[in-house]
């Protein structure tokens, strides 16, 4: 029998347990199986436990950070594994790695136990935080959250679309990682929106925010009435000139001495709808008027009306061409 002289690393066996290696863990994890056939029996064991630990609601009661410290104190940094004869040391290694991974897993995985995650699909959806923070998420969103608030930071990721009014909380700065954005305010109201190409954009409605590049850490602060882009490594920031920037969470759309390109292109973004002007008049126009939860039958025959064109629409297809004399 071949004598089992490795050591196997904590992290690599969390991962190969966690079905979350890489090929190189795995390349490692077979050379240790295959080091001594004591090494595979132990493994079969403690894939045995976490299976079972599934199971397990202890990890809700868990005060991660004082578990945390006496986990740390007792697996070093690595776990080793030897051929042992005696059942207690075997057993008290087993339980190290799988307090450690469920606390692992209690402070990172959402649904899990610290961490809840929500999602949106066709529909918009408002949640509220433990803080008392009101979340709008817009449709095809996420956004994963504490269930409580502990530390000395709120923390919350999100993709997609979302307008937050944060709970002022001059002791607990709320944080937002957003693609490469990292967005810190104390109290405010803002909007945040990720773009297919990965830029994100953050308006605000009132109160102040920090808008930090995650991979340059240039960071600008905003104001109401004001915009932060982060595209690509480069950061900007502008007035906000989008009046329409949150009329998915407030259904209502203005339109002031707007260019039509720019109506149309707010109309698709709010409706779902592709538009395609054949109306050449009209490239040179401006449009003033608001529409108020206004189903898009209604906006087609204010815009008929007022532009004095013909719309045709198939599905989710808007034809424009002159309107007859």
């Amino acid at each position: 029998m071949k004598q089992n002289n490795q050591h196997i690393d904590e992290q690599l066996l969390k991962a190969i347990l966690e079905e979350t290696s890489s090929d190189q863990d795995k390349q490692e994890f077979q050379k240790w199986i295959q080091a001594d056939s004591a090494n595979k029996d132990t493994f079969l064991k403690m894939q045995k436990i976490w299976k079972s630990s599934k199971g397990i609601e202890v990890f809700q009661k868990i005060d991660e950070a004082a578990d945390w410290k006496i986990i740390k104190a007792k697996s070093g940094k690595t776990v080793q594994l030897k051929k042992v004869n005696l059942f207690m040391q075997y057993a008290a290694t087993v339980l190290v790695l799988l307090s450690l991974s469920l606390v692992y897993l209690y402070q990172t995985t959402p649904g899990f136990g610290k961490y809840a995650e929500y999602k949106s699909l066709q529909t918009k959806n408002k949640i509220v935080l433990a803080d008392g923070t009101e979340v709008f998420l817009n449709k095809e969103s996420k956004i994963i959250y504490p269930k409580y608030f502990n530390s000395k930071v709120r923390n919350v990721e999100m993709e997609g679309e979302a307008y937050f009014q944060v709970k002022p909380n001059p002791t607990k700065p709320f944080i937002i990682k957003s693609g490469n954005a990292i967005i810190e305010v104390l109290g405010t109201s803002f909007n945040v929106k990720n773009e297919m190409d990965g830029t994100t954009i953050v308006s605000v409605n009132s109160g102040k925010v920090s808008l930090k590049n995650q991979k340059t850490q240039e960071i600008v602060y905003l104001t109401k009435g004001e915009k932060g882009i982060i595209q690509k490594r480069k950061v900007s920031e502008s007035k906000n000139e989008e009046l329409n920037f949150n009329s998915w969470k407030t259904n209502v759309l203005t339109f002031k001495d707007t260019p039509i390109a720019k109506v149309f292109s707010d109309l698709e973004n709010y409706y779902g709808v592709k538009i395609t002007n054949r109306s050449a008049k009209l490239d040179t126009l401006t449009y003033t008027n608001s529409f108020s939860n206004a189903p898009i039958n209604k906006v087609i025959d204010e815009l008929e009306l007022l532009l004095k064109v013909h719309i045709t629409q198939k599905g989710n297809h808007l034809t424009i061409t002159d309107g007859k004399n």
